[in-house]
């Protein structure tokens, strides 16, 4: 039993729990959108090449050699092909970009091992690995419809290494020369031994027969002798590829020696890294429509305030639902004007949010004002405060801010 804080603080430090108030922020919490991500990090960026992208996902984006922070804002119209879509991303405050998905980077959510030792056999699967491997960051299971969650695994046998390397070689084959190096950078990384501890005997193995196939292909040695070999030498490449593969290590190493209490989980650390749900947006916006449908009701009823009321209802859960859409959570307790003024940077398409929200504000939309007699001088109450022309405006805006964030959400 302790008997003060600082026996307290001498068991903890012995056991080596630490205060989380005397850990460095900046490796355990993310930074906004344009913040450059921490060495510490860089091993968790997942190297695949075939991952989804939500809209709102915070995500890495790998720029003149500096990864940062980036959120999702939409897939754009274009090739359906995963290694030639383009994204729309929000770089920093109200900045935007769009980029190829080969320069984006998920963050691996890794399954916690159990405390029995996982044996690789040449005949288990890439699913028996993800099974035995246990639950989840928050123990709870992912819903596949609503989320992409690349997991931490990587063929159980050198034989099935070495096909889904010539299938990504074989898709590789068919991009563009600007995208090829992309592509081929990410793939090297993926395999590169420095990057898998945890399958050191298969990635090195499978990392030689990489750098073999690649060779061959330069020097135009393909079962498809109708396409033109690559001009590309690689091996010009390889030397900063493999200084970046142990600058990504000596991030993770570095990570160990300073919170060795702690496993290598981005998503562990990073509980409150947004996860959008919009399967909950949908929900709010469903309600939201009920709103609208009732204040519409209220129009000519000589009970304005119900009508303001509603109006502030519709906008007031219309926001909330972009916000589930892109966070997976909503700010509870704030005004519509707060709401709507952090709702308006989420997407160019929703910057008129701010102006629409002030205007109904002006017709008298408000939670309080149209409900409570204190809110105005005695004797009046709210059902005499209002003027009844403002009804119809206020409920066409706030349709329009309705239709405006449905279109966001889906």
């Amino acid at each position: 039993m302790c008997d003060n804080l600082e026996e307290v603080k001498k068991t903890l430090a012995k056991n080596e729990i630490h205060d989380s108030a005397e850990t460095d922020n900046s490796v355990l919490y993310p930074a906004e959108p344009g913040s450059a991500i921490p060495d510490e990090w860089l091993d968790c960026l997942d190297m695949n090449m075939l991952n989804n992208f939500e809209d709102g996902e915070h995500v890495g984006y790998l720029s003149n050699d500096t990864y940062t922070y980036v959120v999702i804002v939409k897939q754009l119209p274009g090739p359906t092909e995963q290694l030639s879509r383009r994204y729309q991303i929000q770089t920093g405050d109200q900045e935007f970009t769009e980029v190829s998905s080969l320069e984006l980077y998920q963050f691996k959510r890794e399954k916690k091992p159990k405390l029995k030792k996982i044996t690789l056999k040449s005949e288990a699967s890439c699913m028996d690995l993800a099974l035995h491997e246990g639950s989840d960051w928050n123990g709870t299971e992912e819903n596949s419809e609503e989320t992409s969650s690349p997991s931490r695994t990587l063929p159980a046998s050198l034989e099935e290494a070495k096909r889904e390397i010539d299938k990504c070689l074989a898709d590789i084959w068919t991009l563009s020369e600007g995208l090829k190096n992309a592509a081929i950078k990410r793939l090297y990384l993926k395999w590169h031994p420095d990057k898998n501890p945890e399958f050191i005997e298969i990635s090195t193995e499978a990392f030689k027969y990489l750098k073999n196939r690649i060779d061959e292909l330069t020097n135009g040695k393909t079962a498809d002798s109708s396409k033109p070999k690559w001009n590309d030498d690689f091996r010009n490449f390889y030397e900063a590829w493999d200084q970046e593969a142990r600058r990504h290590k000596h991030g993770r190493d570095k990570f160990h020696r300073q919170y060795r209490s702690y496993g290598y989980n981005f998503w562990t650390y990073h509980e409150n890294v947004p996860r959008p749900n919009r399967q909950e947006a949908r929900r709010w916006l469903r309600q939201a429509h009920c709103d609208l449908a009732a204040a519409k009701k209220e129009i000519g009823s000589r009970c304005t305030e119900w009508c303001l009321f509603k109006v502030h209802q519709v906008v007031e859960k219309a926001l909330i639902a972009a916000e589930y859409k892109r966070n997976g959570k909503h700010s509870a307790k704030c005004t519509i004007s707060i709401i709507a003024a952090r709702v308006a940077g989420f997407d160019p398409q929703l910057r008129k949010l701010t102006q629409i929200v002030d205007s109904v504000q002006l017709l008298g939309v408000d939670a309080k004002k149209t409900q409570y007699p204190d809110c105005h001088p005695s004797p009046r109450i709210p059902n005499e405060q209002f003027n009844e022309m403002n009804e119809g405006p206020a409920v066409d805006m706030a349709s329009e801010l309705l239709g405006m964030i449905e279109a966001y959400v889906n």
